[in-house]
């Protein structure tokens, strides 16, 4: 898998900016954060560098969707 970390934390906070503003109500939601679950699984490297480059955890479902919606914004899943 190959992008620029730095642009995808970009597209990752501007998607977790629009969840936080929609109370999370959005379609696909659930299932974003389900997939994120499962791509943990499958692409560990990629998502310990995103957190490592980003300093902080993925802890809650939003930044769990946010990083799910970013995968498929830029065409990763």
């Amino acid at each position: 898998m190959t992008i620029d970390i730095a642009t995808f934390l970009n597209t990752f906070n501007a998607i977790y900016s629009e969840l936080y503003e929609a109370g999370d109500n959005v379609a696909g939601f659930d299932e974003a954060v389900a997939f994120f679950d499962e791509f943990t699984k499958q692409q560990p490297g990629f998502v310990q560098e995103f957190v490592k480059f980003r300093g902080d955890l993925i802890t809650s479902d939003r930044e769990a969707a946010s990083f799910a919606f970013g995968l498929e914004e830029h065409d990763l899943i």
